[in-house]
């Protein structure tokens, strides 16, 4: 089983995660003792800012970013709320002058370039140095973030974690995340950044201490919760750094994000990917394949229109889009002749009315069955080709039997031309000809005159 966050690249929507900051903790607040600061993993994400306590290791532990900032470093910057249309920083606030007799600024390495996080792997165990290295191979230098992925428990809860490296992981964060030192440097310090639902659930409120344990066993830890955060990580709820991650129990080397080269198709990429992984291993698709099956629209329209979903993709051809986007968009609903579809939402009105002109004009008759609209899959179900427009719900296919690929059909062509005045183009005019198939090529309120 293969799974993409796809998203197909000029259709996504990128949810860049309203991303909540904590204000710096005060003298009174922080901690007795030095703790390891957290090096955040933060997947498309926009972290806080706080301090965190971590447990003692068994495994060896990094230089730490206390250890590496000299202690002249000035404090970081406040915390701020972000979102698209807010600042990255804001002005030290007058708590902070307290703050930064204890706090120095971690050090995390600038961004040099932000790149799009195409194929996520999520392996049952510790990858191997020799798996770690035949995927780096598929990259060209510095493609690729390597972090620890599992589950912990917050409260009574157990939720799905992980834990990275800033300096490395902030490449493939979200326009306006990837670029603010002051959020990586916060997230290094040691915070939690917990997803806005799972905070919600808990009832945690930004900034306070929450509870935070291995999933099996060991003592919880308080983690100051530094920010709330769309994580872009699918599934995952909470965010620390790496060595916080080693003292939750989180395994090394069982996460990777990973993004192709210029030249290189993400769905090649994640079948490389799975030759090497093999079934110990979760390969998720995050963006699009390289041909764009909704070329008709531009993608901020695209976007706007369809939505971004992601999805896994299995090798019998079939795709499985992530629930939330299916939710939002496929929706099933009565039509002339063909009764009862499921398709996207912005097709059914421009499907029921191309047949009820159909039955305006007499010719019902010639239509005789529903052979599928949202049918999630690849073009002939094979991984290798384009993803289906089937996929978004927006094609549908009728009179499967006598409309064959490779035939001229059945189909009326006072039918095509009223299916084509209502937005939609005709499998029978390709080269290899579909006659069955009808795909909306516009979105229209009315049919063309």
């Amino acid at each position: 089983m293969q799974r993409r966050f796809v998203t197909y690249r000029d259709l996504r929507r990128m949810d860049r995660g309203l991303l909540r900051h904590a204000r710096p903790p005060t003298s009174r607040e922080l901690p007795a003792v030095p703790h390891a600061p957290l090096r955040t993993v933060a997947a498309l994400l926009a972290a806080a800012a706080v301090a965190g306590c971590s447990a003692a290791a068994q495994e060896p532990s990094a230089p730490r970013a206390s250890e590496l900032a000299p202690s002249s470093s000035p404090a970081p910057s406040a915390p701020v709320d972000v979102d698209t249309k807010a600042p990255d920083a804001a002005l030290p606030s007058p708590e902070q002058s307290a703050a930064a007799l204890a706090l120095q600024a971690p050090q995390v390495k600038p961004l040099s370039v932000r790149l799009r996080p195409d194929v996520l792997v999520r392996a049952t165990r510790t990858m191997s140095p020799k798996a770690l290295a035949a995927l780096a191979a598929l990259l060209p230098e510095g493609h690729a973030a390597v972090f620890r992925s599992g589950t912990v428990r917050v409260g009574a809860r157990t939720v799905k974690a992980v834990g990275i490296d800033p300096s490395s992981f902030r490449a493939f964060a979200a326009q306006g995340t990837a670029e603010s030192t002051p959020v990586w440097q916060s997230v290094a310090r040691g915070e939690a950044v917990l997803a806005h639902e799972v905070a919600k659930t808990l009832g945690v409120a930004l900034g306070k201490q929450v509870k935070v344990a291995p999933a099996s066993r060991g003592q919880a830890a308080a983690y100051r919760v530094g920010a709330f955060a769309t994580t872009g990580v699918p599934g995952t709820d909470v965010v620390v750094d790496d060595e916080s991650g080693r003292s939750l129990g989180l395994p090394a080397a069982t996460g990777m994000l990973l993004a192709a080269a210029k030249d290189v198709d993400p769905v090649v990429l994640a079948r490389q990917v799975r030759a090497i992984t093999g079934k110990g291993a979760v390969v998720d698709l995050l963006t699009p394949p390289t041909a764009n099956p909704v070329a008709f629209l531009t993608g901020s329209k695209a976007a706007k229109a369809f939505g971004a979903f992601s999805y896994r993709y299995y090798p019998d051809g079939t795709i499985e889009p992530d629930a939330r986007w299916v939710r939002e968009n496929i929706r099933t609903g009565t039509v002339p002749i063909m009764g009862r579809v499921t398709c996207h939402r912005l097709m059914l009105p421009q499907l029921r009315g191309a047949l009820q002109e159909v039955v305006d004009r007499g010719l019902e008759a010639s239509l005789n069955t529903y052979d599928g609209c949202y049918v999630p899959r690849f073009i002939e179900r094979n991984p290798e080709n384009s993803i289906s427009l089937h996929t978004w719900g927006i094609a549908i296919d009728m009179d499967a039997s006598t409309n064959y690929r490779g035939i001229r059909g059945t189909m009326h062509p006072e039918v095509v031309n009223i299916f084509k005045r209502w937005g939609f183009r005709w499998g029978g005019d390709w080269r290899y000809t579909d006659p069955m198939h009808f795909e909306m090529g516009a979105i229209l309120t009315t049919p063309r005159g």
